[in-house]
Parts: structure tokens; C-alpha cells; sequence
């Protein structure tokens, strides 16, 4: 083989890899992502173990809404932890016994199975800023003992349980919020 022929053998063998590694990259960084759930605090909605695939594109197109189950940080560690998102921007929160007030409004929350009778607030949310909760409120370790998070630490949109199997399902429905 001439230098020439090995050269190009080289480049197409590492245009063969670099290429789909590039494109991998960018959709885990920009568009989707799996996350695992590691503990309690979600039940009944997501067991210690699922596999959850994760939107990374959602929150670039949309603000956040309440009720969406989300990845998120809680500081600039790599730790990511699934919540809900319970209070917006701009908006006062309050627990009572266990039920979460906004702007002075009870709201239900039909996807808890679990309830505790907590007191936390009133607290005025930031205009940057979200409140997640765990659907298990009485293990959850929250923003009623961390504090609001800001929307740059949401790390994507949880779409769908994907493991194990016999749990496979979308989550893409938002819970309506009504007054009590």
C-alpha cells in the first residue's frame, strides 16, 4: 500500500467514528438524555431504579409549567434529582398541613399518594427562579429545605418511563391545577 492509500484508510476509519460519536454527543448534550431515579422521593409516580428518558430541547422551546416532572440540580454539582415543579416565578408559596397555597389559593394535587402535614412559608419565589417538590413529601428533601432553584439548574423535562419494562408509560401530561 502506498502512503497515500494508508492516509485515506486512516481518515475514513476516523471520520467512520468520530462522526456518529460527534452526533451522539450532541443530542445527549442538547436534545435527549436518559436519567435514572435514585430513591423514594418521587413515589407513586416513579420507582428508586426507573430509567427515565429526558428531554433536553423542551426547556429551550418552553417555559416551565407547574406540575412538570423535571431533572434538575440543586448547585452546580452534577447530582441531578427528578421533581415536580410546584411554584413559578414571581408567585408566593405556602404549605399548610400538607397543602401547597399559590397566591393564597389552594391547589390540588391529585398525584399524591403520600401526604404529611408540613408548614413551610409564605415564601415569594424569584423571578429566575422555580420550587420543585417530590411527589413522597413526607421523604422528599425539597425546596421547602433547600430553597427555590433557578431555571438554569433544570436540567431537562421528563418524558417517559423507560425501564423497567412492565412500567414503560409517557408522563408527558401536566396535571390541571384547580382551586380546592
Amino acid at each position: 500500500m502506498t502512503k497515500n492509500k494508508i492516509l485515506k484508510e486512516i481518515v475514513e476509519w476516523a471520520l467512520t467514528i468520530l462522526i456518529p460519536v460527534a452526533v451522539a454527543l450532541l443530542i445527549h448534550n442538547y436534545l435527549f438524555t436518559f436519567a435514572r431515579v435514585d430513591g423514594d422521593s418521587m413515589l407513586d409516580t416513579f420507582h428508586d431504579n426507573n430509567i427515565t428518558g429526558v428531554s433536553r430541547l423542551h426547556y429551550r422551546l418552553n417555559e416551565p409549567q407547574r406540575g412538570e416532572v423535571i431533572t434538575c440540580h440543586y448547585d452546580e454539582t452534577s447530582k441531578l434529582y427528578i421533581k415536580r415543579i410546584i411554584g413559578l416565578p414571581g408567585e408566593t408559596l405556602k404549605v399548610v398541613d400538607g397543602t401547597v397555597y399559590i397566591d393564597g389559593q389552594p391547589i390540588q394535587e391529585d398525584y399524591l399518594t403520600r401526604h404529611d402535614d408540613y408548614n413551610f412559608g409564605p415564601y415569594q419565589i424569584g423571578e429566575d427562579e422555580i420550587f420543585v417538590m417530590g411527589d413522597n413529601r413526607p421523604v422528599s428533601q425539597d425546596c421547602r429545605q433547600l430553597g427555590p432553584i433557578p431555571k438554569d439548574y433544570i436540567y431537562g423535562r421528563v418524558m417517559f418511563v423507560a425501564f423497567p419494562f412492565n412500567e414503560i408509560r409517557g408522563t408527558m401530561a401536566v396535571p390541571e391545577y384547580q382551586a380546592q
